[in-house]
């Protein structure tokens, strides 16, 4: 997901967003542990500084919202499917991942966007993922959290 948002994202208004997710810890009980995480990041993409925010349900959907003062940008990723809206831009946009193959040239899976979110060094595996796309970004994780429930501030 990383690799889709951050790609496409950047080829229209050049801001993405990525962070780090902490993984779940298991309990001494058979109680299910929280699988949402919540992560706010900024951050420059070819020059400009953007922020944004990521909510991820683990194995089922990547959310993320990128802005620079106005939203410039969002998008949702599910283990089949990408989606983008560019409201400025007049970009609405959905696919799979071979559509971002074919965009990119780089073949990127939701396991793997899922993998770079959750990693310890995320931010670092960002700005490698993005410099293999072309494109020239750095994003700093102001804040990632585990939660049990996720508030969507959009939806498609």
């Amino acid at each position: 997901m990383a690799a889709a948002l951050l790609a496409t994202m950047a080829t229209g208004c050049r801001s993405t967003r990525n962070a780090t997710a902490t993984a779940p810890e298991a309990t001494a009980t058979t109680e299910a542990v929280s699988a949402y995480t919540v992560m706010t990041f900024s951050g420059t993409v070819e020059g400009i500084g953007v922020s944004g925010q990521l909510r991820l349900e683990h194995g089922k959907t990547i959310w993320c919202s990128v802005s620079k003062f106005v939203e410039l940008g969002r998008a949702m990723a599910t283990p089949d499917s990408v989606w983008v809206r560019m409201p400025l831009l007049g970009r609405n946009e959905e696919g799979d991942y071979r559509d971002v193959e074919q965009r990119t040239g780089k073949r990127v899976s939701f396991g793997e966007l899922e993998a770079i979110l959750e990693s310890d060094d995320a931010e670092e595996r960002i700005a490698a993922l993005a410099r293999q796309l072309g494109i020239n970004a750095q994003v700093k994780i102001t804040r990632r959290e585990t939660v049990d429930r996720l508030t969507f501030p959009f939806s498609k």
